[in-house]
């Protein structure tokens, strides 16, 4: 395969969003990350924060336990996409939605299994992104079903039970990513052609994840719109810095917020405000429905659940060892 010249690489690594959820990238080129500084009110740094303008659309801490965990409404989800510049016209049909997390559809160049495992971290996704009150799961923990909610935090439960970061990737040096959470896999699946045409640019995606599935579907099946509205959004200017955090972020994915009182909190990454917007943006485009479920608000990790993310060795814990501060 024939190498790209130094300064197309260079512009598409810088076109590489790997956020911890869903990450489609904006294939025209270089964005840039400027180093914004953040307003005081947000409490996430400059790159955790994202750009200004935006900044105060994000979730804010849960000031009362009702707040914890509670969906936008269907207005304010509206009212947000318009503000970040997606038309609720542009976001794929119920139908379209529909046959995509059905694998139907299936854009050339592309396997049926290849199609079904696309749908299938699109659902596992886009459930762990919009884990409020409104959209709860299932874990059995002890040989008992138990509800899971934990959206604020910008945590989730794995289905082996253990207690993670949705992008949390216990090795990100692994060729095949197999430990890596649904969440982080499907960068591949939103991946710009850029990075499927050149892999020398990235990791090769894992086995059986078809990389740049998603871009080629709604290619295929009348959702350009879509892509293109998603492209013209804020999805752009926020992606970078998403994909910075991240970076930054480690094994655990986690991230210090100061609040105004000099007081601080631990959150997963999901609920930093670029990567919120970023993920949000994301839904939207596939459901608007859905992305209403996006938690409102932010809440503080427990320090002891923190703190014991921090010390494994791979960024879990069992959620059977921790579940009391987070359920009654």
């Amino acid at each position: 395969m024939r190498s790209l010249p130094q300064p197309a690489r260079t512009a598409a690594k810088a076109c590489v969003a790997s956020v911890a959820a869903l990450a489609l990238v904006y294939g025209g080129g270089a964005v840039s990350v400027s180093a914004a500084p953040a307003p005081p009110v947000t409490g996430f740094n400059p790159t955790n924060a994202g750009p200004v303008k935006y900044q105060r659309y994000a979730p804010t801490e849960a000031n009362r336990a009702t707040q914890v965990n509670a969906p936008l409404t269907q207005k304010e989800a509206d009212r947000l996409a318009r503000i970040f510049g997606f038309d609720k016209d542009k976001a794929f049909t119920k139908k379209q939605y529909a046959a995509y997390l059905a694998g139907k559809g299936k854009p050339a160049g592309y396997t049926q299994a290849e199609a079904a495992k696309a749908a299938q971290l699109t659902r596992l996704s886009v459930g762990y992104l919009t884990n409020t009150t409104g959209n709860t799961y299932t874990r059995i923990i002890n040989g008992e079903k138990v509800t899971v909610n934990l959206g604020s935090y910008g945590l989730i439960v794995s289905e082996d039970g253990m207690l993670r970061v949705p992008a949390n990737c216990p090795d990100p040096s692994s060729p095949d990513f197999s430990d890596c959470s649904p969440v982080r896999q499907i960068n591949w699946v939103l991946a710009p052609d850029a990075i499927c045409d050149y892999p020398d640019l990235a990791k090769e995606p894992p086995a059986g994840v078809p990389c740049g599935y998603m871009g080629a579907w709604m290619r295929s099946n009348k959702a350009r719109d879509t892509l293109k509205e998603l492209y013209t959004s804020a999805y752009v200017q926020e992606a970078p810095y998403a994909s910075k955090s991240q970076e930054a972020a480690g094994i655990p994915q986690l991230i210090d917020v100061v609040r105004a009182d000099g007081s601080a909190a631990t959150v997963g990454v999901p609920v930093a405000p670029a990567m919120w917007i970023t993920n949000y943006l994301l839904v939207y485009a596939l459901s608007p429905e859905t992305a209403r479920m996006m938690p409102a608000y932010w809440a503080p990790i427990p320090e002891e659940v923190a703190s014991a993310l921090r010390d494994s060795a791979n960024g879990q814990v069992a959620y059977a060892d921790y579940m009391e501060y987070f359920t009654d």
